[in-house]
């Protein structure tokens, strides 16, 4: 019955979104000025997340990303992506109001449409050697995301 649940809920998530093609590069800044570019990570297994300010799922799901950041290894990066960006003082007081302690790039149209956004959350696992291994959309608990992560390693 579990197995089932967790089928259902993958095949609605990965409805629409690209996988098992390169990664589509990027050179995207961070609230600090920063250039991040997904290059500089080859090597690395990626979760790109793809969030919104206005987005509830996104801030319910702040946990989670929190708890996943926590726990990476050295070989493993998480990246978020916000894509209305326009305000960054309101990025930055929803970063320090939700405690948000991942890396949050200031996103661009040509960004999400690269990557086919769509609807908001979007995760995207790239492995090592930069090529998306899947892809979700919607809610994503802390468990289904390092599951994934660690299937994008391989």
């Amino acid at each position: 019955m579990i197995a089932g649940v967790f089928a259902a809920v993958s095949a609605w998530q990965t409805r629409n979104v690209p996988s098992g093609g390169a990664a589509p590069a990027f050179a995207l800044k961070t609230l600090d000025g920063k250039v991040v570019r997904l290059e500089d990570l080859r090597g690395k297994t990626v979760l790109l997340h793809f969030w919104a300010t206005w987005c509830g799922v996104c801030r319910y799901e702040t946990s989670a990303l929190n708890a996943v950041h926590a726990r990476l290894d050295a070989g493993e990066a998480l990246l978020s992506v916000v894509a209305d960006s326009e305000n960054v003082d309101e990025v930055r007081r929803l970063v320090a109001e939700r405690g948000i302690r991942y890396p949050v790039l200031l996103g661009t149209p040509d960004v999400l449409e690269r990557y086919r956004v769509s609807a908001f959350p979007a995760n995207y696992f790239i492995s090592s050697g930069g090529t998306i291994r899947s892809s979700t959309v919607g809610m994503s608990t802390r468990w289904s995301l390092a599951a994934r992560m660690g299937c994008a390693r391989r």
